[in-house]
């Protein structure tokens, strides 16, 4: 007998003005079922499910939860309803505790006071049911990303979740974390939760998912067993290409000249780093979440400045005391975390592209220049095939995609020598994640250099012609083109001995 399924969403349509978001979409998922939906930025997952969470509310189709008929006109009964959604963006209150974030509008009270001990013994057995070790009363700013989505979880469970939609989980998370909340999704698949789950990365899609649906502008393509969808089959209807066709033809010859020189490097979270960049390369950086990778990138931006050791950009001393100093440099930065650290979401996409050009120049204070700057960043924007209505409209509308790519508009038109990029392509689909890549590597054939700290070890292997490895703050190896994902988790734990300084390698 063929179980009811958990949820049934079925000839689901959404307009908005100009714009067919879903067409006659079918969608269902079946008690402890992992269902994967993938598809490029704007194929209508978020529409769906924002649906699927009563934040929007059908053209047309119908929604049924365990074979029951039902309606939602609010995010709230939704939830009522046991589906529980956990945005990439989490929703957490950083200054408050884990237990009061597990309970945030949900609060246990006793005579009219609320019940703290009780609260704290219900929040510590959802952590212990999902395997965390984590202090109910640590304010959650104390915890890392990947233990921050552990408590969204726990929240989840708090009301009873019995559909759980988690969008781009492990975004932001390294392999060794990624791995952990994989296995915490296969517990709750045994549970009998059903999951909902929305990634970009391929290899955990294949690993975790008991079936896989594919939408593409607004349609659905298929629904497919695992065993029946290898990736090269999700990549091909999702964009129309094969994934062989992503990565960016690689240089012939490597350049010798080094464009950028760290020796000694230390701070408080970096141990006597020294490397280099040449001309025409692009560097990848690989470690655990604690490893010092952030740290690095950090320094080379002048966020948290190296304390001491010597830094050269093409052969003349430099200093990255501030943020300021390193754009003066030459030295741009594409930060992890773009709607927090990288836009002003509220701002044009336009005045976003601007953003260093009028800090380092004063652009605007000539009205006449200022029109002329518009005119050629909206030709850039163009080329980079940014994709808005129109580049006077807020850039906090764009996809992810496309706000990454205003934001290497920036230092395409600063004339940067060196990019730093920290995960430059988290929580995008693949045709802008390729798109990307090419202008990466376009700017290092024009001579210059790119630093790219990355959690996704295929990617880096991928795009990077060679891979520093980091380890507690200190650089454990590195390693060539060709490298397996192996030989970097291998240096990434501490597994082998760390060179003194990079000596030409």
């Amino acid at each position: 007998m063929t179980a009811v399924p958990a949820l049934s969403m079925t000839g689901i349509s959404k307009a908005f003005p100009g714009v067919r978001a879903l067409d006659d979409v079918d969608f269902e998922c079946l008690p402890g079922e992992v269902h994967a939906i993938c598809g490029e930025n704007g194929a209508g997952k978020s529409t769906l499910m924002k649906i699927l969470g009563g934040s929007y509310k059908p053209d047309a189709g119908a929604i049924h939860l365990a074979g029951k008929a039902v309606q939602f006109t609010h995010p709230r009964q939704a939830a009522e309803a046991g589906i529980a959604i956990i945005h990439q963006e989490l929703s957490l209150l950083p200054h408050r505790t884990v237990e009061e974030n597990i309970f945030m509008g949900h609060e246990l009270a006793r005579r009219g006071i609320l019940d703290k001990v009780a609260m704290r013994e219900r929040a510590a057995e959802l952590l212990r049911r999902v395997g965390a070790q984590i202090d109910p009363q640590a304010p959650v700013s104390s915890l890392s990303i990947a233990l921050q989505q552990v408590v969204e979880i726990a929240k989840a469970l708090l009301l009873d979740a019995r559909i759980l939609v988690m969008d781009e989980p492990t975004a932001a998370l390294d392999e060794r974390d990624s791995r952990t909340l994989l296995k915490l999704v296969d517990g709750l698949r045994g549970e009998g939760v059903s999951i909902v789950y929305i990634s970009h990365r391929m290899p955990e899609v294949t690993a975790i998912a008991d079936r896989i649906t594919i939408l593409k502008d607004g349609r659905k393509i298929w629904t497919r067993p695992r065993d029946a969808a290898p990736i090269s089959e999700i990549v091909r209807a999702m964009v129309g290409r094969d994934l062989k066709d992503f990565y960016p033809a690689v240089p012939v010859s490597p350049a010798d000249e080094v464009l950028l020189a760290i020796e000694g490097g230390m701070n408080a979270g970096l141990r006597d780093v020294a490397f280099n960049v040449r001309a025409g390369e692009i560097l990848g950086v690989a470690g655990l979440e604690d490893s010092g990778k952030g740290a690095l990138a950090q320094a080379l931006v002048g966020d948290v400045p190296f304390t001491s050791g010597t830094v050269a950009l093409r052969g003349q001393p430099i200093a990255l005391r501030t943020p300021r100093q390193a754009t003066a440099a030459g030295i741009g930065y594409l930060p992890g975390d773009r709607k927090r650290e990288g836009l002003a979401l509220r701002q044009s996409v336009r005045d976003n592209a601007l953003l260093t050009l009028r800090s380092m120049t004063g652009l605007f204070t000539r009205p006449q220049r200022g029109a002329l700057a518009h005119d050629a960043m909206d030709e850039r924007l163009r080329a980079m095939d940014v994709r808005a209505a129109d580049f006077g409209q807020e850039v906090g509308t764009l996809s992810g995609g496309n706000q990454q790519k205003a934001i290497i508009v920036r230092w395409l038109a600063q004339a940067s020598d060196i990019l730093v990029f920290v995960e430059p392509t988290r929580g995008i689909d693949i045709a802008a994640k390729a798109a990307i890549y090419e202008t990466m590597r376009a700017f290092t054939g024009s001579g210059r250099g790119i630093v790219v700290v990355s959690s996704d070890m295929p990617e880096l292997i991928g795009i990077a012609d060679r891979v520093l490895v980091m380890h507690q703050g200190r650089i454990s190896g590195v390693v060539r083109r060709g490298a397996s994902e192996e030989d970097i988790m291998h240096l990434a734990l501490g597994l082998a001995d760390a060179p003194s300084a990079e000596a030409g390698a």
